[in-house]
Formats: structure tokens, sequence, C-alpha cells
């Protein structure tokens, strides 16, 4: 009695980040007896993982299954996906850049490309102050607003953009 020849069937680690699509799994064999190779095989397995393009960042298994063969006993080491966080970036501020004491309130637009909420800053709350989204004029000077994206599970933080308002006198 002859047993079938263990071969090893091994899946290989694989990454990508949020929202990419996925790369092509792949896995390589060890144990081929003699000079043999994979086209001496009757049916070759195949890899693939649960994770989709839309899968949050974490870790996903990666497994080869399938495959048959009259001399080959299939063993099956799996791996893994990583899904990383995605890049972002903040794609738009909007805001006047000057103003008049004693005027109405700025309004203050910003977007980031992962569709999170952006937060503002004033460098001198004396000058305006952030509410919101909106800039209350509480005195004559100038002072930078900066737009933040501070990131989230799926995504990495976005550089901050800055715009300077300047405020004139009444």
């Amino acid at each position: 009695l002859i047993h079938k020849a263990d071969l090893q069937v091994i899946a290989h680690p694989a990454s990508k980040a949020y929202l990419d699509e996925n790369p092509e799994l792949s896995f390589h064999y060890e144990g081929f007896a003699n000079d043999d190779n994979a086209t001496v095989l009757d049916d070759e397995p195949s890899v693939s993982t649960n994770a989709t393009q839309s899968s949050l960042a974490g870790v996903y298994d990666v497994n080869a299954t399938g495959g048959e063969d009259d001399d080959y006993r299939f063993v099956y080491h799996g791996s893994a996906l990583t899904i990383g966080e995605a890049a972002q970036h903040i794609a738009s501020l909007e805001i006047a850049s000057e103003a008049v004491y004693g005027e109405a309130a700025l309004q203050l637009e910003a977007t980031a490309t992962s569709g999170l909420p952006v937060i503002f800053v004033s460098s001198d709350p004396d000058v305006l102050e952030v509410n919101g989204t909106q800039l209350k004029i509480r005195g004559a000077g100038s002072a930078v607003i900066t737009a933040r994206q501070g990131g989230s599970a799926n995504f990495n933080s976005a550089a901050e953009v800055n715009a300077t308002v300047l405020i004139h006198k009444a």
C-alpha cells in the first residue's frame, strides 16, 4: 500500500488600505516528490478571504482550500490579510479672508475626503471665537483658523489646513 504524500499549501500574508481593492492573494507549495510541480495536480487549491473592499481596518483570515490529487494529500496553512487605515485629506476650507468688527458671525466650511467631520480652532479667540461651524467676531486683529480631522479606526488623520482672517476696526 502506497500512501499519498503530504503537500503543504501555504497561503501568503497580504495587506491593503481601507476601501482599496483586495490584493491578489497567493500561496505556494512545499513537499512535491521527485521532480513534480503544480502541473501534475488533478485540481489546484484556491486561496480566499472573507474580507471585502469595504471591510473595516483589522486582520482577516486568508485560507487555501480545495484541490485534489491521486498522489498528494493537501495540508493547508492559512495566513492573514491586514487592512490598515486609509489616507485622507481636507479637500477644502472656505472662509472669508476679512471682515469688520461688529459684523455677523462668519461661516466655516470644510470637507475631508473621508467624509468624517472637520473641527476648527482659532489661534486668537479674542479676535475670532470658533462656535461649531461659525466664527464669532470678538475684536479687531487677525487670527489663524485651523481645520483638523483627527482620523478614525479606518482613516489616518488629515494634514491640517490653515487660513488667516483679518478683522478690521469698525
